[in-house]
Protein backbone atom coordinates (compact mmCIF):
# COMPACT_ATOMS: atom_id res chain seq x y z
CA UNK A 1 0.00 0.00 0.00
CA UNK A 2 1.35 3.43 -0.92
CA UNK A 3 0.74 5.65 2.11
CA UNK A 4 2.50 8.73 3.42
CA UNK A 5 2.75 8.48 7.22
CA UNK A 6 4.07 12.04 7.41
CA UNK A 7 0.94 13.55 5.89
CA UNK A 8 -1.21 15.68 8.16
CA UNK A 9 -4.79 14.80 8.95
CA UNK A 10 -6.81 11.69 8.45
CA UNK A 11 -6.37 8.11 9.61
CA UNK A 12 -3.90 5.63 8.16
CA UNK A 13 -3.98 1.95 9.12
CA UNK A 14 -1.00 -0.16 8.07
CA UNK A 15 -0.86 -3.98 8.32
CA UNK A 16 -3.14 -4.06 11.37
CA UNK A 17 -3.73 -7.48 12.90
CA UNK A 18 -5.46 -8.48 16.13
CA UNK A 19 -6.05 -11.79 17.86
CA UNK A 20 -8.09 -12.88 20.86
CA UNK A 21 -6.21 -15.88 22.14
CA UNK A 22 -5.57 -18.17 19.16
CA UNK A 23 -8.37 -16.62 17.10
CA UNK A 24 -7.19 -14.00 14.62
CA UNK A 25 -10.00 -11.48 14.11
CA UNK A 26 -8.21 -8.83 12.01
CA UNK A 27 -5.44 -9.71 9.57
CA UNK A 28 -3.28 -7.28 7.59
CA UNK A 29 -5.79 -4.41 7.42
CA UNK A 30 -4.62 -1.43 5.32
CA UNK A 31 -6.81 1.66 5.13
CA UNK A 32 -6.50 5.37 4.38
CA UNK A 33 -9.24 7.81 5.42
CA UNK A 34 -8.58 11.39 4.33
CA UNK A 35 -9.16 14.25 6.75
CA UNK A 36 -12.78 15.39 6.50
CA UNK A 37 -13.83 12.31 4.51
CA UNK A 38 -17.18 10.71 5.41
CA UNK A 39 -16.51 7.01 5.84
CA UNK A 40 -18.60 3.98 6.82
CA UNK A 41 -17.71 0.35 7.51
CA UNK A 42 -20.30 -2.01 6.04
CA UNK A 43 -20.28 -5.77 6.33
CA UNK A 44 -21.98 -8.78 7.85
CA UNK A 45 -22.07 -9.54 11.55
CA UNK A 46 -18.71 -10.81 12.75
CA UNK A 47 -16.69 -9.25 9.92
CA UNK A 48 -14.59 -7.06 12.24
CA UNK A 49 -16.19 -3.62 11.81
CA UNK A 50 -16.57 -2.87 15.51
CA UNK A 51 -13.27 -4.54 16.35
CA UNK A 52 -11.45 -2.27 13.89
CA UNK A 53 -13.16 0.84 15.31
CA UNK A 54 -12.26 -0.24 18.85
CA UNK A 55 -8.63 -0.77 17.78
CA UNK A 56 -8.49 2.73 16.27
CA UNK A 57 -9.96 4.23 19.45
CA UNK A 58 -7.57 2.21 21.66
CA UNK A 59 -10.15 0.04 23.41
CA UNK A 60 -9.13 -3.57 23.98
CA UNK A 61 -5.84 -5.35 23.36
CA UNK A 62 -3.06 -3.63 21.42
CA UNK A 63 -3.01 -4.80 17.79
CA UNK A 64 0.11 -5.28 15.70
CA UNK A 65 0.69 -2.83 12.86
CA UNK A 66 0.42 0.95 12.77
CA UNK A 67 -2.44 3.35 13.47
CA UNK A 68 -1.70 6.92 12.44
CA UNK A 69 -4.09 9.73 13.35
CA UNK A 70 -3.15 13.13 11.94
CA UNK A 71 0.35 11.81 11.24
CA UNK A 72 0.95 10.49 14.79
CA UNK A 73 1.42 6.78 15.44
CA UNK A 74 -1.04 6.15 18.28
CA UNK A 75 -0.97 2.33 18.39
CA UNK A 76 0.85 2.32 21.75
CA UNK A 77 -1.09 5.25 23.27
CA UNK A 78 -3.99 4.80 25.70
CA UNK A 79 -7.44 5.91 24.48
CA UNK A 80 -7.45 9.20 26.41
CA UNK A 81 -4.28 10.35 24.58
CA UNK A 82 -5.58 9.63 21.05
CA UNK A 83 -8.00 12.57 20.84
CA UNK A 84 -10.75 10.62 19.06
CA UNK A 85 -14.45 10.33 19.79
CA UNK A 86 -16.62 7.25 19.87
CA UNK A 87 -20.15 7.08 18.51
CA UNK A 88 -22.18 4.11 19.65
CA UNK A 89 -23.89 2.00 17.01
CA UNK A 90 -27.64 2.18 16.63
CA UNK A 91 -29.74 0.63 13.90
CA UNK A 92 -32.21 3.49 14.42
CA UNK A 93 -29.71 5.77 12.66
CA UNK A 94 -29.48 3.58 9.55
CA UNK A 95 -31.86 4.59 6.75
Amino acid sequence: MNTNPNSSGGVIIEDLSLSFGKTQVLKGVDLVIAEGEFFAFLGPSGSGKSTLLRAIAGFGPKPSGRILIQGRDVAAQPPWERDVGMVFQSYALWP
